[in-house]
């Protein structure tokens, strides 16, 4: 966008300025000079900086606006570019079929119109040809170290040579300089020799690797160009495909990239061509009868023995292998994997699975399964690449990310690999999504957001797992071994956050009930995970309670050595009210009937204390009680229990005496036998359904005590 159609968008801003600046020949330096010719001093110039400065401003947000509109418009444009690409590319293989084929027929009739001379000068030439090929062959041998026997070959010569640059696929970084040798029948790749002090010896080369047509292909390479990093610029270059790896060449310049293309075709066609004559069985001509052998009108004897019988039923045989489809299924499936075909790769396999199956084993046969199995062996290799991605890109997608390489391996009877992969995704997938939680602010929504986040991407694991292996039912087992190991990871970060910082008890309650509740959602989808969850939190929740519990025992002890069996006085109403709100909040209903006098109340400090404490502790104790641990626990709250009844009880007979304090004292118990303990024997009747029967004998011990 100019800067002149910026500025009909800045009404407060000067109209001039804006189409000042944003004119064509605009000079920024006679700008200045301008400026500080006319201003008087260091006001105005403020006064002008602070305006190109406020316009500056007002025009990045005008961009930024104009961007955040037009997102969905560079989305689509991306995606255009990248389906346009892949055509280009289909189209420029098409066209080179195409440029094969005309050759051919040029040359097919051309040959047809040739007369004797030129097929005797043809001859000649041929002949010329191999004689000086078998000197570039012989000339190679002082050149190449270590591959005498390859060049040996009596029908192998050279076809095309020149230097490239190596570079690494996954960074494109240059690995260093290689020099080619084009044979046609294979590709050979040679490094330069080192001199003694570091340097190259001229036209010298050490033999590296050898590949035969059979099994690889060559690919263009899109040209990759960032200019703020200068390491990831690659031009001019091309891909040679080998299972299971793939190597990356760079040419000196697009001409050279063209010429490299075109000949290693060109000289892979012609292989393959050569390769198919070779294999077609030749034609034994049929023995005519010596009577016949003058007649014109005479039939030809066919024998009729039982090896020739077999041998026209081989010849048929041979003859639906060379069908064009299936000569070209290497090629077709390279080119398919190469251009992330995969769907089109797998239903190629598959047709020609169904088509061998029909056709009796033979020579011919194990060359094409051959292929075929080295070809589903790189497809598998791929997609299982693709499974193995950054868990990034799967958690922004969830599951459903990896559902087509999942389903293509299934299709591909790879069904444990494809099993072992998914959920080695899902784990990593989970695994970050976890770390990207921040453990800052309460405990309570941390650990909401963790039981949000893990839960979540079980489920929906879950549901991807079982519409991916729907009628697999062996892998279930699997599913259900994983989700145990997941579950495991989790309650190992779960305790260290909740068990391990000396949280509150009703905090940590609150963290075990959550993890409970989100486990619990999984029954839907035949997923009961809870007694794994709980089996695994049980010992931290069985630690926290005994200590909580052993807490309250201490401090009861230690208010009841300085009790000195007061009412308690709340100074204010308004603190009374306050006070008889978080009683009723806990479940004590009748607590205003022990407040007299507007800011008095018949309970001593330590019974209200005791109350608050208990109470909670219960609370706590409900909400993480486990059938494993009931017993532990209750016999935890009758401790507690015991150790306010029994010094209540030792202080009802020591103060027998003083009708007063007795009195107090008696009001004290009685809040404790009538209100409190009921309470408590409620909320533990409602969790366990059925009365704790300790704790209702301890209840009866005590009236029994301060009713005598």
């Amino acid at each position: 966008m100019a800067m002149t159609d910026r500025s009909k968008a800045l009404p407060k801003m000067s109209t001039s300025l804006a189409k000042t600046l944003g004119h064509r020949n605009f000079d920024p330096e006679k700008f200045a000079n301008s400026i500080s010719a006319q201003s008087d001093g260091d006001k105005d110039l403020q006064e002008n900086r602070q305006r190109i400065q406020a316009l500056g401003d007002e025009t990045a947000q005008i961009l930024k606006k104009q961007v955040y509109h037009n997102y969905q418009q560079f989305i689509d444009t991306a995606k255009e570019i990248s389906f346009l690409e892949g055509e280009m590319f289909q189209l420029n293989h098409i066209l080179t079929e195409q440029k094969h084929l005309m050759e051919q027929m040029t040359s097919m009739f051309a040959s047809k119109g040739s007369d004797d001379l030129a097929k005797d000068d043809g001859a000649k030439q041929q002949a010329d040809k191999e004689q000086e090929q078998r000197k570039v062959m012989s000339a190679l041998h002082s050149k190449l170290d270590g591959c005498a026997n390859i060049l040996e070959v009596p029908e192998r010569f050279l076809v095309h040579d020149g230097d490239v640059v190596e570079l690494d696929t996954d960074s494109f970084s240059p690995m260093g300089k290689i020099h080619l040798f084009l044979f046609n029948d294979c590709v050979m790749v040679t490094t330069w020799v080192p001199a003694r002090r570091g340097s190259t010896v001229a036209g010298k080369y050490k033999f590296q690797v050898l590949w035969e047509f059979d099994t690889v292909a060559v690919v263009n390479a899109r040209d990759v160009g960032q200019k703020k990093v200068p390491a990831k610029t690659v031009k001019n270059a091309f891909k040679v495909l080998m299972f299971p790896d793939a190597r990356m060449f760079q040419c000196e310049n697009a001409k050279e990239k063209r010429e490299w293309l075109e000949i290693m075709d060109a000289t892979k066609r012609d292989f393959l061509n050569q390769k198919d004559k070779k294999a077609d069985p030749p034609t034994l001509p049929v023995p005519i009868s010596p009577l016949n052998a003058y007649n014109p009108f005479a039939e030809l004897e066919v024998p009729s023995s039982p090896d020739h019988a077999v041998a026209d039923n081989s010849s048929t045989q041979d003859e639906r292998l060379h069908v064009d489809w299936l000569q070209e299924m290497p090629e077709d499936l390279d080119v398919y994997i190469a251009q992330r075909n995969f769907e089109q790769a797998v239903d190629l396999i598959g047709k020609t699975k169904t088509f061998l199956a029909d056709i009796p084993d033979s020579p011919a046969k194990s060359e094409v399964e051959t292929k075929l199995i080295n070809r589903c062996d790189q497809l598998v290799e791929v997609l299982s690449r693709e499974l193995r991605t950054s868990p990034d890109r799967s958690l922004r997608g969830g599951p459903r990310v990896v559902r087509r390489p999942v389903l293509l391996l299934i299709k591909l009877q790879e069904i444990s690999k494809a099993c072992d992969l998914f959920l080695t995704n899902r784990s990593s997938a989970m695994a970050y999504a976890v770390r990207q939680l921040r453990t800052e602010g309460s405990l309570s929504l941390y650990i909401s957001k963790l039981c949000k986040v893990f839960f979540s991407n079980l489920e929906e694991t879950a549901r991807e797992f079982r519409q991916a292996f729907d009628k697999l039912q062996g892998c279930y087992s699997s599913f259900v071994v994983w989700s145990c190991q997941e579950i495991s990871g989790f309650v190992d970060i779960f305790s260290q956050q909740v068990f391990g910082r000396n949280a509150e008890i009703t905090e940590v309650a609150e963290c075990v009930q959550n993890a409970q509740a989100h486990c619990s959602k999984l029954h839907g989808l035949g997923l009961d995970l809870n007694f794994q969850l709980n089996n695994l939190l049980m010992p931290s929740i069985l630690s926290v309670l005994t200590g909580h519990k052993q807490k309250i025992i201490d401090a009861t002890k230690l208010r009841n050595s300085e009790e000195v069996w007061k009412p308690s006085n709340m100074v204010t109403p308004q603190a009374t009210e306050k006070l008889i709100d978080d009683m009723f909040r806990l479940g004590v209903k009748d607590f205003e009937n022990y407040c007299y006098d507007g800011c008095y109340v018949r309970l001593t400090g330590s019974t209200i204390a005791f109350t608050r404490a208990i109470v909670s502790h219960v609370d706590s104790a409900v909400k993480m009680l486990l059938r494993e641990i009931e017993i532990h626990i209750l016999a935890g709250i009758v401790d507690i229990m015991r150790s306010y009844t029994e010094f209540t009880a030792g202080s009802i007979r020591s103060e027998s005496g003083r009708q007063e304090k007795a009195k107090l004292i008696r009001e004290n118990a009685a809040f404790v036998a009538d209100s409190l303990m009921p309470l408590l024997e409620a909320k533990i009747q409602k969790k366990i359904h059925q009365s704790p029967r300790q704790f209702s004998r301890l209840r009866k011990e005590f009236i029994k005590e301060i009713s005598s």
